[in-house]
């Protein structure tokens, strides 16, 4: 298939990092086990924005998250965050970035021998050196901010999965991070449960200013957050634009990715 026309313009790679966008694909190769992940990836996620990226199972979605956090390096192309190529950060820079990227697991992660509270400290606990006083500030305003100020000390056994998804949630914010990579942040979740992460993913994008990629299937729940999809296969971008344009476009791709067919 043809690969669409790409995100950006030449001029991208002379602007600011103010200016640009936070999160650059440019050209993305990557091999693993033999078997071709990228082929040529380019993308652009805005600053502020929430972005979607959808696929067929196994097109590196997840593997795109890895190379944003640069556990992963390319064969070939570049992905730079904030103006920094990633895969050329020295292992102390690499991890003062990571400190601003906040990550949501598929499975929430959360340390089943420690409570509520302690998982939201833990990122404080192991990264900053803050008086106890602060750190318990700093972690029941983010308990807050997702609506559990009032679980903090329940073991993650007692939580539902919508309420383990949102302790996930502020753990993942407790440095205020620049950026939040959400990996099928919607899989098993309820209705309700399902909403109230759609709200909380839009208030916090709206209230503290941050980007979200989203790596997903549930095009309904995309259409209620995202402001771009990017639609990936073989490698290579297929299909691009807001979620109700590209459900609605008449390619091989996009017809058969949400259309289901064989």
């Amino acid at each position: 298939m043809p690969q669409s026309d790409a995100p950006f313009d030449d001029a991208t790679a002379t602007r600011s990092p103010t200016d640009a966008a936070l999160v650059q694909v440019r050209d993305l190769r990557t091999r693993i086990g033999g078997k071709v992940v990228f082929d040529g990836l380019s993308l652009d996620v805005p600053r502020g924005s929430v972005t979607a990226i959808m696929g067929p199972s196994g097109s590196g979605k997840t593997t795109l998250l890895r190379h944003i956090t640069g556990q992963l390096r390319p064969d070939a192309g570049s992905v730079r965050v904030d103006g920094e190529d990633v895969a050329a950060l020295s292992r102390n820079a690499l991890f003062a970035l990571r400190e601003r990227i906040g990550f949501l697991f598929q499975n929430s992660a959360l340390l089943t021998d420690f409570n509520v509270f302690e998982n939201v400290a833990f990122p404080l606990r192991q990264h900053a050196k803050l008086p106890e006083v602060l750190v318990r500030t700093i972690v029941l305003t983010k308990l807050q901010a997702v609506g559990l100020r009032g679980a903090a000390h329940l073991m993650p056994s007692e939580l539902s999965g919508g309420m383990a998804r949102r302790v996930a949630l502020a753990r993942a914010i407790v440095f205020d991070p620049m950026l939040i990579l959400y990996d099928e942040p919607f899989v098993g979740l309820d209705p309700i449960a399902l909403n109230q992460v759609l709200r909380l993913i839009k208030t916090l994008n709206k209230t503290l200013g941050i980007t979200s990629i989203l790596v997903a299937h549930e095009l309904a729940a995309i259409r209620q957050v995202a402001g771009r999809v990017y639609l990936i296969a073989n490698g290579k971008l297929v299909a691009q634009g807001a979620p109700d344009e590209l459900a609605h476009q008449d390619s091989p791709w996009t017809r058969q990715f949400f259309g289901g067919e064989a």
